[in-house]
Parts: structure tokens; sequence; C-alpha cells
């Protein structure tokens, strides 16, 4: 397991994002972290325009962190640890 730390850049957070398909690796800036899932599929893969269209919808963001905060809820996950269903079906589909 690897974690990254942002901090470790000499340049604001608030100007950073950490894509992984790992959200351990930003769990030091959370609100930094945008979570992808794993590529495999090739052309038929759909996660990059996914996450070009979410970045592109940012540009003019002074921090990111709201927006990733807002769009990702990460900062609640540790209220669904033992049930993951709950957390799709509380944070995403309500």
């Amino acid at each position: 397991m690897h974690v990254k730390d942002l901090r470790v850049i000499d340049r604001e957070l608030s100007e950073m994002v950490l894509v992984d398909n790992a959200a351990y690796s930003y769990i030091y800036q959370l609100d930094n972290g945008i979570p992808i899932l794993p590529y495999y599929h090739g052309n038929t893969d759909f996660e990059l325009k996914a996450l070009q269209s979410y970045i592109e919808s940012t540009l003019l963001l002074k921090d990111m962190r709201s927006a990733n905060k807002r769009t990702f809820k990460l900062h609640l996950y540790k209220d669904y640890y033992s049930d993951l269903e709950k957390l799709v079906e509380d944070l995403y589909l309500t």
C-alpha cells in the first residue's frame, strides 16, 4: 500500500488533484482526491473521458477541493465502513 502526500510538492494544495483508483492513496488530502476506476477495456473504457469532462467542468474554480468534496463525498465514507451498499444508496442514489 502506498499513500501519497501532496505536501511534498512546492505548490498550494488548492491547485492540485490526485487521481488514483485506490482511495487510500490520497488519505492525507482526501479533498484533493479524484477516484477513478482501473483502466482495463482499451477503446471501450470510459473512465478517462469521464475524468476529462469533470476536470473541464471545474477549470474556472480557484479551489478544486470544494468541487471534489461535493462530487465524490469521500469525507463521508468513514461513516459507512461496514455497509458499502448503504453508502452508494445514501450518497449517490438518493
